[in-house]
Formats: structure tokens, C-alpha cells, sequence
């Protein structure tokens, strides 16, 4: 995974901005997350993958976390869902219309809840839908593994350093990949590293970020991804490198993109704010990054 090359690739799956696609076309993400004491996570996740290029975002939060987040931005499609009566029978009826899910960002560890993202990740999986796992959905996900077994559609964890090492601790060296063909671990750090079952689609990546480690970086990241996921995967015919699992590779590829465009982002950010770089300020330099790495 030259960095070159693999850019040259995430440039082909790019939509173009000819006036052909309709809404919805460039990708309808998800964004599950946000609570009472978690309201900025699910915001910016959101907010990246609108800005990356995504059509449309819904997130999928608490009641108490709603009025907040939609406060933040009349962009972000806010659904109070999650600590309803019935709140997989109401979010079932917007899955589908998905093109990849988010769990994560913000969304705490009230013990009722995380059984309704237990429901819902099997659901995810029943509708073969990409999912990305990041901050306390990877707590789920160390507590019961089993989770994201087997799922026929591309599964990424982004965790950082300690959340890697709990997932390790819980599941060995190489265990993940006893979870299935599908699952990639982006292992956020110092340096990025790509992890999965295929030896050839590792990378490492540490140009651009800075020693400024401020909330949100990884919601950036997270939100990121799930765009470019989902524009990879609906180009994997351009994505012509061999006999290679063409959604190990889309995730590998989507990763990748993510990061150099988060990492740029975090270094022109802190250029100009230097310690009082916050996560806001990194939003705005990415439609600067990612004309500098991708073009328009």
C-alpha cells in the first residue's frame, strides 16, 4: 500500500461533481451517538462526513442529547431514538436507506443503551450494511466480540492506543481475525496503522498531526471514513489491483484516505492555533486538505 498508489486509487472512486449524481448519490451516513454528557462527538463525526462530501447525515442520539446537537447544525438530521420504548423497530425504518453506520462517537456507557447497540449491530449485519466502530462502541465490542462476527460487509474499528490495547487483551494478537474476512482495525496513534487479515493491505502513515491531542480528532477520523467507505465501495470496479478481497480493500483504501486527510487537516490547524487548536478549527481546513491530497 504505497502511499502514491494508494491515493491514485481513492482518486478514482471520488464522485465527480458534474451535476450527474442525485441527492443521496455521494452517500447517506449514520451516526449513532450522542448523549447527555456526549454531545460534540456525534457532531463532529457528522460534520466531517459531510464535509469530506457525504449528501446527507442522520444521527441516532438520546433524547437529551437532540436539542443540542441539532444546535449545533441545521446540516445534521438528529433522531432522539436510541432510550425510546421501541427503539430498534424506529431506527429499522431508516437503516436501509444507509449507505454506511457509525457507532460511537458520544455515545457513553448507560447499560440500557448498550443493549439497544447490541440489537442494532445485529441488525447492521442482517442488512450487510459497512459498519465503523470507534470510542465507546469499541467498549461494546471488547465486552462481546461476537458482536461483528462473520458479518458479510466491511467492519472497521478505529481504536487508539489503549482501546487497541484492551481489544488485544480480549482477543490476542490475531484473534480479530477470528471474527471474520471482513473485519479491519485502523490502530489511531502517533504513527496510523493499518491492520488486517491481508497481509498486503497494511500501511503505516505519519506525516502531517501535530503533539496537540485535543477531543475530537477521532470523531473527525470516524466521520471521515465512513465517506470515502462508501465511495469505494461503489467503485470497486475501478479498484482493479488483482484478486485482492475487493471490501478488505475498499476499507484499507478508505482508511488510508481518512487519515492523511485528518492528519493534514490537524497540521494546518496547528499551525494557526497552536495550543488553542480545537477540533472546530480542524473542520475548517478540510476542504483545503483535501484539495492539497485529492483534487477537486
Amino acid at each position: 500500500m504505497d502511499p502514491t498508489n494508494t491515493i491514485t486509487l481513492i482518486k478514482k472512486c471520488i464522485p465527480s461533481l458534474d451535476g450527474t449524481h442525485h441527492k443521496g448519490q455521494a452517500g447517506r451516513i449514520g451516526v449513532v451517538g450522542g448523549s447527555l454528557e456526549y454531545t460534540g462527538a456525534p457532531y463532529y463525526a457528522g460534520m466531517s462526513a459531510l464535509k469530506v462530501g457525504a449528501d446527507l447525515v442522520h444521527i441516532f442520539c438520546t433524547t437529551p442529547a437532540a436539542t443540542v446537537i441539532k444546535s449545533y447544525s441545521p446540516e445534521l438530521i438528529v433522531h432522539p431514538l436510541l432510550d425510546t420504548i421501541n427503539p430498534l423497530n424506529e431506527i429499522s425504518l431508516w437503516v436501509e436507506r444507509l449507505h454506511v453506520m457509525v457507532i460511537g462517537p458520544g455515545l457513553g456507557r448507560d447499560a440500557k443503551i448498550l443493549r439497544v447497540i447490541s440489537e442494532l449491530i445485529k441488525l447492521i449485519g442482517s442488512k450487510k450494511i459497512p459498519l465503523i466502530i470507534d470510542a465507546d462502541g469499541l467498549y461494546l465490542i471488547t465486552q462481546n466480540p461476537e458482536l461483528v462476527k462473520d458479518f458479510s460487509s466491511p467492519v472497521i474499528l478505529t481504536p487508539n492506543k489503549i482501546e487497541y490495547e484492551r481489544l488485544i487483551n480480549k482477543l490476542g494478537e490475531t484473534g480479530f481475525t477470528a471474527l471474520g474476512k471482513n473485519i479491519t482495525i485502523l490502530r489511531k496513534g502517533e504513527t496510523d496503522e493499518l491492520i488486517s487479515s491481508n497481509s498486503e493491505l497494511k500501511w503505516k502513515y505519519n506525516t502531517g498531526g501535530s503533539g496537540r491531542r485535543c477531543g475530537g480528532q477521532g470523531d473527525l477520523l470516524s466521520g471521515s471514513i465512513a465517506t470515502f467507505l462508501h465511495w469505494t465501495l461503489a467503485s470497486s470496479d475501478k479498484l482493479d489491483i488483482g484478486e485482492t478481497n475487493k471490501e478488505l480493500l475498499a476499507s484499507s483504501i478508505s482508511c488510508f484516505a481518512a487519515s492523511a486527510l485528518i492528519r493534514l487537516c490537524n497540521s494546518k490547524a496547528f499551525h494557526e492555533k497552536g495550543r488553542s487548536m480545537l477540533a472546530t478549527d480542524m473542520i475548517e481546513h478540510i476542504h483545503g486538505a483535501f484539495q492539497d491530497l485529492y483534487g477537486e
